[in-house]
């Protein structure tokens, strides 16, 4: 398994009306088979993603806007 990309972004928590910073992080592992990691914040739950390659691409090559979506 290989780090392929990072983004790490701001988002307001609705709740408690506070910034908070999440990170997503791409792994590549084997051919045509990815897997994303969502973080959202502490204590809140991670979520994995299974992507093939251009679902990757895709996540890559999102805008700043559309970080923390999938």
């Amino acid at each position: 398994m290989r780090l392929v990309a990072t983004h790490r972004y701001s988002f307001l928590d609705v709740q408690t009306l506070t910034e908070r910073q999440a990170r997503d992080t791409l792994f590549r592992y084997g051919d045509n088979s990815f897997l994303l990691h969502m973080t959202p914040g502490e204590g809140e739950d991670d979520q994995l993603f299974w992507l093939d390659s251009r679902a990757a691409l895709l996540w890559i090559n999102q805008s700043v806007e559309e970080f923390g979506s999938f």
